[in-house]
């Protein structure tokens, strides 16, 4: 693959390279900002006014004239501009001048037309570079919500439904969980930086600050859907052994190589790879989510741990702990009140209430704590021996015939839906395949605990047309059980 700086701009990054002012920086990024937003939705590029006029209104915002008039000093003196520059105002100047540095460096492209206009468009990399800076300023909490969903829809959708692009749900499948993954092990690395922050010499507001507003906008509602409703072991299972089936499946792999190569310019051989290799990166990134989200849960943990660690140390620290901050202020209290003071000095700091309403409410007197006299419970008294318990009789209701009956026919009738003599003697005569005979160790599901409990039990059933001959031979391992050897012969 080639590399990107090979087909960007040579010169593309160096207009945040300017010299003097560091706030240029900023201001170049903000504007490109403004121009994406506008040029986003726009079908026929923007003009050249409009441009300048977002220009002007962010420069007048920031108050960013003096440092865009000294980067216009410290340039060498650029080309005359093809539109004509008379009549304009300073901000406009500047606004034209910034124009001239984003076209020149490679971030837009200036289109002038046969009446002179301007068309002002993004190359196709500016769209992308700057979607990706717009992501960093906004800083949004990345969203699983509802992609293992999408891909468990797709991979059923694909197996139920005929008519279903098998090529179309694998590539889907494919970018929902690369998406899932990538956004998993962004989280994972990120949830660092705050543990760091939190380490550093910060004040108990903005600790709590840090946890109640960024941090829980960071882990965000979707991971906790992730592991809740969109829980990972809801889906998985089924996507893994649909794909796994697709893997030895080579009908479905050669119609769904040809649906790939027709539309994309990959040979059949070249689209059944691409489809190998996405399936494999799927079954493996859905094995490897548990020990993900694992390590995810143990870094909040830490993250909590050394955030309120911190917490307790800032309320309790060097300076005195917060105990001894709160006897402080009492002595301080009581002092006031023994001079004499019934209210709170002018200088002492004032509630929200009273700073709202100060030309109407008083003073606040100070809270006294009335002084308890020691009573016989204010001593320690011993403990006393609790009465023996004694559990209640439990009463078994006996059940009226006609609803024993009934609950009977039931659980009957459950039983003979999940087994029938006619269900079980089909399923035994397909093993013996023209044989009249098969021993315990040729049965096909031998290893099934259930069914072979279940073929033993009705062997002897009038209505089957197979029986049970108990042989000579050692026992014969079946799970964690040994089965005495027995045939299956054929009535």
């Amino acid at each position: 693959m080639s590399n990107p700086f090979d087909i960007l701009p040579p010169n593309l990054f160096n207009v945040f390279a300017s010299v003097g002012y560091a706030s240029l920086q900023r201001h170049y990024m903000a504007i490109l900002i403004r121009i994406y937003s506008l040029a986003e939705f726009n079908r026929f590029g923007l003009a050249r006014e409009t441009v300048i006029a977002e220009i002007v209104d962010y420069i007048k915002e920031s108050d960013a004239e003096s440092e865009v008039k000294a980067d216009m000093a410290n340039q060498s003196a650029p080309e005359p501009d093809p539109v004509s520059m008379a009549g304009q105002k300073p901000e406009q100047t500047y606004a034209a001048y910034l124009v001239r540095r984003l076209a020149e460096s490679g971030w837009i492209e200036r289109e002038q037309h046969a009446d002179y206009s301007e068309t002002i468009i993004l190359p196709d990399y500016a769209f992308t570079l700057l979607e990706a800076l717009r992501s960093i300023q906004e800083q949004k909490p990345r969203e699983f919500k509802g992609q293992l969903y999408a891909a468990h829809q797709l991979i059923t959708s694909a197996k139920t439904h005929k008519d279903f692009s098998p090529t179309l749900a694998v590539s889907q499948t494919y970018e929902n969980i690369r998406q899932v993954v990538r956004g998993l092990n962004e989280l994972n690395q990120n949830i660092r930086r705050y543990v760091e922050r939190a380490t550093k010499q910060m004040d108990v507001a903005n600790l709590l600050r840090l946890q109640f507003d960024d941090y829980t906008q960071t882990l965000g509602p979707a991971y906790h859907a992730l592991k809740t409703s969109d829980h990972v072991s809801r889906y998985r299972r089924d996507i893994i052994n649909q794909i796994q089936e697709w893997l030895v499946d080579d009908d479905w792999l050669a119609r769904t190589a040809e649906e790939l190569a027709a539309q994309s310019r990959l040979s059949p051989a070249q689209a059944e790879h691409e489809i190998n290799q996405s399936l494999l990166f799927i079954v493996h990134q859905l094995d490897g989510l548990d020990p993900l989200i694992a390590d995810i849960d143990q870094r909040h943990a830490q993250y909590l741990r050394t955030s309120f660690r911190q917490i307790r140390y800032k309320l309790g620290n060097a300076d005195g702990s917060f105990k001894d901050k709160l006897v402080s202020l009492a002595q301080h209290l009581s002092a006031l009140r023994a001079e004499g003071f019934d209210e709170l000095p002018d200088d002492a700091p004032r509630t929200q209430h009273e700073t709202r309403n100060m030309e109407h409410t008083p003073r606040s007197t100070f809270l006294q704590t009335p002084v308890r006299v020691p009573d016989l419970r204010s001593f320690y008294t011993m403990p006393q021996r609790r009465a023996p318990f004694t559990p209640d009789s439990i009463i078994i209701p006996t059940l009226h015939p006609d609803d024993f009956a009934a609950l009977h026919a039931l659980t009957m009738q459950d039983v003979t839906q999940a087994f029938s003599p006619e269900k079980v003697n089909r399923k035994v005569l397909g093993f013996f395949n023209g044989h009249k005979r098969m021993p315990i160790a040729e049965i096909p599901i031998r290893e099934d605990l259930h069914w072979l409990t279940t073929i033993i039990a009705y062997a002897h059933h009038p209505e089957v047309s197979y029986g049970i001959e108990v042989v000579e031979g050692e026992a014969v391992r079946v799970g964690q059980y040994k089965v005495v050897p027995f045939d299956l012969i054929r009535l």
